[in-house]
């Protein structure tokens, strides 16, 4: 099973084939800009639909601490999904 920094590189080499559905739920690469640092980092998230609009659950598996790049991903109007 992948998880984590694992999930993304697989993901994109085989086009959501190998990633896409993960414990049966739908995950997307998320790639947002560093606040400070400056560069692209992709994350795996699970989401959902609702029409035409998508929840993206960024929950670090239920930890009491946000995870990395939350703070980054609620204050950029910049991130990619794929």
């Amino acid at each position: 099973m992948l998880f984590g920094q694992d999930h993304v590189p697989r993901y994109r080499e085989t086009n959501g084939e190998v990633g896409y559905q993960w414990r049966g739920v739908p995950t997307l690469i998320l790639t947002t800009t560093g606040r400070s640092s400056g560069q692209p980092r992709s994350t795996p998230l699970i989401f959902g639909q609702d029409g035409g609009s998508y929840t993206v659950v960024a929950s670090k598996g239920g930890a009491p601490a946000h995870p990395a790049g939350s703070t980054t991903s609620s204050r950029s109007p910049r991130s990619r999904c794929t």
